[in-house]
């Protein structure tokens, strides 16, 4: 998706969007029947591509990528 049309969803979303978004969101993780160490794996590779990754993880669970490291380990 371009980030222009990101922009205009932004622009012109109101609450109810949003929360059905984030809902959607949920409910394709917890049915994704894909085995947790390959999202983690797949996660955790995207994370090396971008310097932001950080903004990701506490926009989705409110805690920074090295955060959920060390409560992990």
């Amino acid at each position: 998706m371009e980030k222009e049309q990101i922009q205009a969803i932004l622009d012109n979303a109101n609450e109810e969007f949003l929360e059905r978004f984030y809902e959607t969101m949920l409910n394709e993780i917890d049915s994704d029947d894909e085995p947790y160490y390959k999202k983690a794996r797949q996660l955790l590779l995207a994370s090396l591509n971008n310097e932001h990754a950080d903004d990701f993880f506490i926009a989705i669970c409110g805690w920074s990528l090295e955060s959920l490291i060390e409560k992990s380990y």
